[in-house]
């Protein structure tokens, strides 16, 4: 959902070096002008689709977040800073995001398995926000940055957040999820597994792992429609078979 929020293209043109934070080269972040109206619909349909998360449509909010978030998962190594005129600016990290890997059929079981090994890093910080163990809320292959020379993978874009009322397995056991259903739908059947699974074994955490199990099932009504905007509207036979495949695989 980043890409209707915020102006990516924009922000790496305007990506320059900030003296002030180590030498590294800042990207400024801008949210679009009709960013509050997607918000507003999204949140509305979150609500009747039963999903566990919000689009911070607060400017103000939104700054605070997408900066704490990443000094939280990036610093000392990278930083984040509001600039003057009050607008975040991110440290610009190696690597290229995963879903133009998945688009291109070059995304493999590696790639996913350092995403979840930093996945489960993240998920191991503590956030003043839940008083908890902290989540992304949208973790899908675009926010997932993957450094091949290092094999190592990051987090980006903090737009969503979970519910302050969910327990942290809900919130942890959901952020697998969202990755699972971006895979999905965009992967060829015979990669789906390989991809899920090694996705999992990276993320390491039996008991929520555990707790997936039991959101792998496609609801039907408000919620379903959710479904198929995650999974890019596969059909529903094919999706309930892959999930199937994968509960079996985790049960």
């Amino acid at each position: 959902m980043g890409s209707l929020l915020t102006d990516n293209d924009a922000m790496m043109q305007r990506a320059d070096l900030c003296a002030e934070c180590g030498g590294h080269a800042m990207m400024p972040k801008r949210r679009r002008p009709a960013a509050w109206l997607v918000m507003r619909v999204a949140n509305a349909f979150f609500r009747l689709a039963r999903n566990p998360v919000e689009a911070i449509a607060d400017d103000e909010e939104w700054r605070a977040w997408e900066v704490d978030c990443f000094r939280l998962l990036h610093a000392p190594e990278f930083t984040a800073v509001c600039a003057r005129d009050g607008h975040p600016s991110v440290s610009v990290l190696p690597g290229r995001d995963l879903s133009q890997d998945l688009a291109a059929g070059m995304l493999r079981p590696a790639h996913l398995a350092a995403a979840g090994a930093e996945l489960r890093r993240a998920h191991r910080l503590h956030s003043r926000h839940h008083g908890a163990a902290w989540s992304h809320g949208d973790p899908h292959t675009g926010n997932f940055l993957f450094d091949a020379k290092t094999g190592r993978a990051r987090l980006v874009d903090f737009e969503m957040r979970h519910h302050r009322e969910l327990s942290e397995a809900r919130r942890h056991a959901d952020d697998l999820l969202v990755m699972l259903q971006d895979v999905c739908g965009r992967c060829a059947r015979d990669e789906w597994l390989p991809l899920a699974t090694a996705f999992l074994e990276g993320y390491g955490r039996g008991e929520i792992i555990a707790s997936l199990a039991g959101l792998l099932r496609v609801p039907r009504g408000i919620p379903r429609v959710w479904w198929a905007v995650r999974t890019s509207w596969m059909r529903g036979a094919e999706l309930a078979r892959r999930m199937d495949a994968l509960r079996a695989a985790v049960l």
